[in-house]
């Protein structure tokens, strides 16, 4: 199993890939908490060792919930 962790160029937190090493499995992706109010985004390229195929996926994050209350609680 490989793991990779790479930082958000923006915010804070950071992103980390896993992936099992087996043919065409699925690579997983888990994020900190995106403490942005605007939606972030990172391309990464995705190689096989064999052959050489190089693609690149996109992943982004939904900007966070604003959290606060107004003048009456709410």
């Amino acid at each position: 199993m490989a793991t990779l962790t790479k930082q958000w160029q923006t915010g804070t937190g950071s992103v980390t890939l896993t992936y099992t090493g087996q043919g065409d499995g699925t690579i997983s992706v888990v994020s900190d908490p995106n403490d942005l109010y605007v939606s972030r985004s990172m391309t990464i390229s995705v190689a096989t060792t064999i052959g050489g195929v190089t693609t690149s996926v996109t992943i982004t994050q939904a900007a966070c919930e604003p959290n606060f209350k107004d003048a009456d609680g709410k």
